[in-house]
């Protein structure tokens, strides 16, 4: 009996050692794969929305791609990831996750065109400096959160934060929920005195 106890604490830490098959798509791999393809920024702000024209994208998406290959990858694995768009978001970001995690000579950025999507691209490299990842990216969400980051960066927030709405209870009863011609035109209008 005891033996077989032993057996079975061996072989579960053997397991639970082992790089287990990552997609983040949810396509069928093994386990030699992190495989952040295709449309690798698309699907990781599916969980958490990132605002048009939110400022220094490349490093938001680059932070949601280190959480998810920190907690779900392992050492070893292929890193895989894949932008139809080939722009320059996609492309810092690419390149910020992939010197982070692997070997700068095991790089390798390969053209995956298509008659809609002639910029498409994808980056491979094997993971090797995991450990590093993770403490770099817990030091820099301790000094700014990635939701923090989205919040102050997006233009909706920061617009919003400048110029806060001052004007007191009364001065809205003095003017009347109507709209104006001209504000539905798009030239103005409608403004009502405060006197």
């Amino acid at each position: 009996m005891p033996m077989l106890y032993v057996m079975l604490i061996a072989a579960s830490v053997m397991f639970s050692e082992r790089a287990q098959a990552v997609s983040l798509a949810g396509r069928a791999t093994d386990e030699s794969v992190c495989d952040l393809s295709p449309l690798t920024n698309y699907r990781l702000t599916r969980k958490i929305f990132v605002p048009a024209r939110t400022r220094g994208l490349s490093e938001i998406y680059a932070r949601l791609a280190l959480q998810f290959v920190t907690t779900e990858c392992k050492n070893g694995q292929l890193l895989i990831l894949h932008t139809e768009y080939g722009n320059s978001d996609d492309d810092g970001a690419f390149r910020l996750v992939s010197q982070e995690l692997c070997n700068v000579a095991d790089i390798q950025r390969e053209a995956t065109p298509t008659a809609d999507y002639p910029n498409s691209f994808q980056i491979k490299c094997r993971i090797q400096k995991m450990q590093a990842a993770k403490q770099r990216l817990a030091a820099a969400e301790a000094k700014e959160s990635t939701e923090e980051m989205i919040r102050t960066r997006s233009p909706w927030m920061t617009s919003s934060q400048q110029a806060p709405d001052s004007s007191s209870e009364q001065d809205k009863k003095k003017c009347p929920a109507t709209i104006s011609f001209g504000q539905l035109l798009g030239i103005g209008g409608g403004g009502c005195s405060r006197d």
